[in-house]
């Protein structure tokens, strides 16, 4: 393996597994552990960043990468913090929505070449929609198939109320405001690692490989965040994550490949975590913290994600490596 890519692996890998002896303390003693899902999502980007400083150390005069290291720290900060005073963690939030403000406006206004190099740019916004599109189709679709499934097909009519299209109208329109942690994983797994993979284990075994490797990357939150304390709950949980991250990860390259740009596939990891919220009715509670996975569910979920995201393993765009688009550390070191 490349040296960078012990780099990247070892950047990504090491503060979200010490983070996970943080949130084993914190649910020990009822402290809040929403920070550290939120402040691991930032991670991939940093590690990239890292990458690339290292080639080219005008990188950091990048604006957006400023903003992003910078939003970083305030969030390592606070990680740190809410063991002791965790009624800081909730200045998050705040700190990532003036953030991302900060940051679309600095992308918007870069120089276009900069952000071509820099696999900011968006060449492609129709394929884009079209890409958010077809996942928000998956998501439904699989919905429906599990209420069938579980002879409830009228819970699934019933999501589809005006209190369910206001929450979808808010997910879309405040998309932007809550973007920043979706970039940082997208532009680790999509913009850099797959691609670089390909170059040493070919197109398809990168894509599968990206996918475990992100899958293994929630290890932590998959013991101590999702799951409950159940040990074959946590076993469930950490298969789900394992496949879903593996074959969404099919979906995600293919979004990459065919919008040439980071975008589809940052939108798309954002609507798969947010959309859930059509079914919530008390916000103020964390929806994925303390889960409980069952054999039945698990099964349901690994079967429909090889399925409905799988097939896109076939398209041209995953099969023809001229089709492929170069990871950012390749763009990078040819300029």
């Amino acid at each position: 393996m490349r040296k960078d890519l012990k780099i990247f692996i070892a950047i990504s890998f090491i503060i979200p597994y010490l983070m996970g002896f943080a949130i084993y303390y914190c649910k020990l003693h009822d402290i809040s552990t929403s920070i550290y899902p939120l402040f691991q999502m930032f991670i991939p980007f940093l590690a990239v960043i890292a990458l690339l400083y290292k080639e080219d150390k005008r990188i950091l005069k990048a604006f957006p990468f400023k903003v992003y290291i910078f939003t970083s720290i305030i969030l390592f900060v606070f990680a740190i913090l809410n063991i002791f005073y965790p009624e800081f963690s909730g200045l998050s939030e705040f700190v990532i929505l003036i953030s991302a403000i900060a940051m679309i406006i600095s992308i918007f206004t870069m120089d276009k070449d900069l952000k071509k190099k820099l696999s900011l740019n968006n060449p492609n916004k129709k394929m884009t929609l079209l890409m958010c599109l077809i996942f928000i189709f998956i998501y439904f679709l699989r919905l429906f198939i599990g209420c069938i499934l579980e002879g409830e097909i009228m819970e699934f009519v019933e999501v589809f109320n005006l209190h369910s299209l206001k929450v979808f109208i808010s997910i879309i329109i405040f998309s932007f405001l809550n973007i920043m942690p979706f970039i940082g994983e997208e532009y680790g797994w999509r913009a850099y690692l797959a691609p670089r993979l390909k170059e040493i284990y070919g197109l398809k075994n990168s894509i599968l490989l990206t996918g475990f490797i992100w899958g293994i990357w929630h290890l932590p939150l998959n013991l101590f965040y999702y799951s409950d304390r159940l040990l074959t709950s946590q076993i469930y949980s950490i298969l789900v994550q394992l496949v879903f991250c593996i074959f969404l990860g099919i979906f995600l390259s293919y979004a990459y490949n065919r919008t040439k740009s980071i975008w589809a596939p940052v939108m798309i990891h954002y609507l798969n975590n947010n959309l859930a919220l059509l079914f919530v009715t008390d916000f103020s509670k964390d929806i994925f913290s303390g889960q409980h996975y069952d054999l039945k569910g698990t099964l349901f979920s690994i079967v429909s994600s090889i399925i409905l995201f799988g097939i896109f393993i076939f398209s041209k765009y995953l099969k023809d490596e001229e089709l492929w688009e170069k990871s950012v550390y390749e763009k990078v070191n040819e300029s």
